[in-house]
């Protein structure tokens, strides 16, 4: 008796980069993009933090420059300062 075994791996990306992005009118500048973007669960904006620290993550392949991109037209510099890979 053959069996045949069939693996599904889900490849999660997260991308964080440091912004000039340091209170509630800038985030919601670039909430509203954001989310038309990528969708409101799939990015976390730490104000606290002294970087402006933005977390992007989504299952599958994030677009880089498209998010890069998106920043900017809210009127903000984002730097990528970490990229990771995880496949499950």
């Amino acid at each position: 008796m053959n069996s045949i075994l069939t693996y599904k791996f889900i490849v999660m990306e997260l991308i964080t980069y440091k912004t000039e992005i340091r209170n509630e009118s800038a985030a919601g500048k670039v909430a509203l993009l954001l989310n038309q973007l990528i969708g409101s669960s799939n990015w976390q904006l730490d104000l606290e933090s002294a970087d402006g620290l933005l977390t992007v993550f989504s299952p599958g392949a994030l677009n880089e420059p498209e998010i890069r991109a998106t920043i900017q037209q809210a009127g903000f510099e984002a730097k990528s300062i970490e990229r990771i890979y995880s496949i499950y």
